[in-house]
C-alpha cells in the first residue's frame, strides 16, 4: 500500500512539473494561444493573447471563437472547423477584433489533439501588424516605382542573365509594340531572328564590360522608324543570386534629325552666303562696266549725230550700238544675279503672263515634251516686273525641257496661292527672313532625270550648268530675280522621277495694272538752262557734257561730291538742274545730294548710276528726289529725263 501511495505520489509531481513546464513555455510564448473546446470555446489562454487583444485572462476564457471575429467574417467560420475536423489542422490569414472594437490582423495555426478530458483544438495566433504594415509599405513603394518608371521619356527594363525579360516599363510597351506578355520570356522569343542575336550579343557584352551604349531602330506604331540609343548596365544582386541586365532607351530620332537639319540649314546658309558674295561681286562688276559701256555708246551716240544719214560708217556704229546694248543686257543679268536687277514693279496677274507666253513656251522647248497648265482661277495680285517675270518662266521651263534629255515627257505650269508661315518660308533655299503671311506661287515641274545631292548644290552657282554648253548665268539669275521680288523658291527633286521648282512671291491687294510702254522717241529740240554734271569717271564727264552741250544746255562738270558741293553753293541759283553719280570717293551722292539740300531745299537732283531703280530709288524715298536714269543710256533718254524733271 505504501508503495502504491508513493507511486501515485511522484506520478502527481511529476504530472505537476509536466504542468508547470508547459505552463511556463505556453506563457514564454510570444505568440498568442488558444485552448479550444471543439464547439470554439476558449478554455485556457497565454498572456500573449491577453496582451494582443486588450482582454484579462478571465474575460477570454469562457469565450466563443466567435467573439473574436469582426462580424463581417464570422460566415468564414463554418467552413474553417469543417477544414479543422476533416485535416485535422488548418492554417488561415485573417483579422482578430481586440475588446476595444479594432481589429488587428493575424496568422492562424490550428490543430485537433487528444487529451484525457477528450478532443480539444491548439490555436497559435501571431500579430502580423508589423508585417502587413511592412508589405503595404512594399506594394506602394512598387507603385511609386511602376509609376516613376511609367513616366519616364524613356525605354526602361530588366533581364536575367538568360536575356529573360523581368520588367519593361509604359514608354517601352509603346515604343516597341511590347505587352506584358513579354514578361518571362526571352528576347528571342520576342524580336526576329537576326535582331534578336544583336541584341542577346550586346546584353552579354555588358554583363562582360558592366556597361555599353547601343542602338536600336524600332518601327513604331504609325509604321515609321525610330532610333533608340540603349544604355545598358549590369546589376550585382550578391553572390547567392545572378545578376540582372538593367536598359534605358532614349529616342533620339528627333535629335539626330534635327542635326541633320542644322548640318544641313548651315551648309544652306554657306552657300547663300556664297552667292550673296559672287553677288556683291557681280554687282560691283556690273556698275564698273556699265560706265564703260556708257563712254562706248555715248561716243557712238555722238558720232551718228555729227555723221550724215548716207555715210558708209552709219551701219558700222549702229552695230557699235547693238553690240554696246548686248554687253549691257549681260550686266543687267549680273545685277539680277545680285538681286539688284532693273525691275519695273507693277501689279500684275501671273497667269496672265503664262497666257501670253503659252505660244513662246510651246516653240522653245524639245518636240518630245509637252506641257500641261493648271492655272487656278481668282489668283491673287502680285507686284512684280512683268519682263523679269517672263525671264524666270522662260528659263524654268527651257531648263524643264533640257532635262527630258531625248525622252517624252511632261512640263507642269501650275500657280495657286497659300499661306506660308516661317517653319514653311525656313526651309526654302533663299529665305532672307521673309514675313509670314499669303504668297501666289508659280511651280514648274518635269518629269525627267531629276538630279542628285552634288547638283542640287551647285544648282544656283553662276554659270554651273549639266549641258555641254552653258547658257549664261541662268539659274543664278532666276535667284537673283526672285531676292530682288522679295521672294524664295523650294527645289524638289528625286533621280529618276524629276524635278520641280516653286516660286513664291508674296501676295498683295488691288487690281492688275497695264505694263507702261516707254517713249523712245529722240528728243533733238534744242533745250536750255544750267546743268551740273557730278561723276568721278573723266569719260563720262566728257561724254555727257559734249552731248548735253549739243542739245543747248550748259553744262558744268565736277569729279567729285565735295568739289560738286563747293561749285553748287556758289553758283546754286544759276544750275537748274544737277546729274549725279551715286558711287564716288570722298563724298558719295546720297551725301552730297543731302548737303546741297541744305543749302537749297528743292534742288533738282537727277540721280546716274550703274545700279538698278530700286535699289537707289529705296534710298531716297521721300527725300525730294527728281529723277534716276540708269547707266548706260543714250542721248534721247537723258534729255527725256531732264525734259520731264525741270518742266
Amino acid at each position: 500500500m505504501d508503495m502504491d501511495k508513493n507511486e501515485r505520489i511522484l506520478a502527481e509531481q511529476a504530472l505537476r512539473d509536466s504542468e508547470e513546464r508547459y505552463r511556463t513555455f505556453v506563457e514564454a510564448s510570444m505568440d498568442a494561444i488558444y485552448l479550444e473546446s471543439i464547439e470554439g470555446e476558449i478554455l485556457d489562454c497565454n498572456e500573449a493573447a491577453c496582451e494582443m487583444l486588450g482582454y484579462r485572462k478571465d474575460e477570454l476564457i469562457g469565450k466563443s471563437v466567435t467573439d473574436l471575429l469582426p462580424k463581417n467574417k464570422r460566415y468564414l467560420l463554418p467552413e474553417i472547423v469543417d477544414k479543422l475536423m476533416s485535416d485535422g489542422e488548418s492554417f488561415i490569414e485573417g483579422e482578430n477584433l481586440r475588446k476595444d472594437g479594432t481589429t488587428v490582423p493575424v496568422e492562424s495555426r490550428a490543430r485537433v489533439i487528444d487529451t484525457p478530458a477528450g478532443k480539444r483544438v491548439v490555436v497559435y495566433v501571431r500579430d502580423i501588424s508589423r508585417w502587413k504594415q511592412s508589405e503595404k509599405e512594399l506594394i506602394e513603394s512598387e507603385k511609386r516605382f511602376r509609376s516613376f518608371m511609367d513616366q519616364l521619356p524613356g525605354a526602361v527594363f530588366l533581364k536575367d542573365s538568360d536575356s529573360r525579360y523581368i520588367y519593361i516599363n509604359q514608354f517601352m510597351r509603346k515604343a516597341f509594340n511590347a505587352d506584358e506578355s513579354w514578361i518571362g520570356k526571352l528576347t528571342s522569343e520576342c524580336f526576329p531572328m537576326e535582331e534578336a542575336h544583336s541584341l542577346i550579343r550586346h546584353d552579354r557584352d555588358a554583363f562582360d564590360k558592366n556597361y555599353i551604349i547601343d542602338v536600336q531602330k524600332v518601327v513604331d506604331s504609325g509604321g515609321k522608324e525610330r532610333i533608340f540609343q540603349i544604355h545598358k548596365f549590369r546589376i550585382s544582386k550578391g553572390e547567392s543570386e545572378n545578376d540582372m541586365l538593367g536598359g534605358v532607351g532614349l529616342d533620339v530620332t528627333d535629335q539626330l534629325n534635327a542635326e541633320k537639319a542644322r548640318v544641313k540649314l548651315e551648309a544652306q546658309i554657306q552657300h547663300t552666303q556664297k552667292l550673296e558674295s559672287l553677288g556683291v561681286l557681280a554687282g560691283g562688276i556690273a556698275h564698273d562696266f556699265n560706265n564703260i559701256l556708257m563712254a562706248i555708246l555715248g561716243y557712238a551716240d555722238l558720232a551718228l549725230l555729227d555723221t550724215s544719214a548716207g555715210s558708209p560708217v552709219v551701219p558700222s556704229l549702229h552695230e557699235i550700238e547693238k553690240a554696246t546694248r548686248n554687253a549691257a543686257d549681260l550686266t543687267k543679268q549680273m545685277l539680277a544675279y545680285s538681286g539688284k536687277g532693273t525691275f519695273q514693279i507693277i501689279k500684275l496677274d501671273l497667269n496672265e503672263i503664262i497666257r501670253e507666253m503659252t505660244h513662246l513656251l510651246d516653240i522653245s522647248i524639245s518636240k518630245n515634251a509637252v506641257i500641261k497648265y493648271d492655272l487656278y482661277d481668282g489668283l491673287p495680285t502680285i507686284e512684280a516686273d512683268p519682263s523679269q517675270i517672263r525671264q524666270i518662266i522662260m528659263n524654268l521651263v527651257t531648263n524643264a525641257s533640257d532635262a527630258m534629255d531625248k525622252t517624252s515627257g511632261v512640263i507642269s505650269i501650275t500657280t495657286n496661292h497659300m499661306e506660308c508661315d516661317s517653319e514653311y518660308l525656313s526651309a526654302a533655299f533663299m529665305n532672307d527672313q521673309l514675313p509670314d503671311g499669303k504668297y501666289v506661287y508659280l511651280e514648274v515641274s518635269d518629269t525627267g532625270n531629276g538630279m542628285d545631292e552634288e547638283t542640287l548644290s551647285k544648282l544656283f552657282d553662276p554659270f554651273f550648268t549639266t549641258k555641254s554648253t552653258g547658257r549664261g548665268l541662268g539659274l543664278s539669275a532666276v535667284l537673283g530675280i526672285i531676292r530682288g521680288h522679295r521672294g524664295t523658291v523650294k527645289v524638289y527633286s528625286e533621280l529618276g522621277k524629276g524635278t520641280s521648282f516653286k516660286i513664291l512671291i508674296p501676295s498683295v491687294e488691288g487690281e492688275p495694272e497695264q505694263t507702261a510702254v516707254s517713249d523712245e522717241s529722240e528728243h533733238d529740240v534744242i533745250q536750255k538752262g544750267t546743268l551740273l554734271l557730278v561723276d568721278d569717271e573723266s569719260s563720262i564727264r566728257d561724254i555727257g557734257q559734249t552731248m548735253l552741250e549739243k542739245t543747248g544746255y550748259t553744262v558744268i562738270t565736277s569729279s567729285d561730291g565735295r568739289e560738286a558741293l563747293g561749285i553748287f553753293r556758289e553758283r546754286h541759283e544759276e544750275i537748274d538742274c544737277v546729274i549725279l553719280d551715286l558711287t564716288m570717293p570722298h563724298m558719295d551722292g546720297e551725301e552730297t545730294f543731302r548737303e546741297m539740300r541744305r543749302i537749297q531745299s528743292d534742288v533738282c537732283v537727277i540721280i546716274s548710276s550703274g545700279y538698278n531703280r530700286q535699289d537707289v530709288t529705296r534710298r531716297f524715298t521721300g527725300k525730294g528726289l527728281a529723277g534716276f536714269i540708269q547707266k548706260p543710256y543714250r542721248l534721247s533718254e537723258l534729255t527725256a529725263k531732264l525734259k520731264e524733271v525741270i518742266d
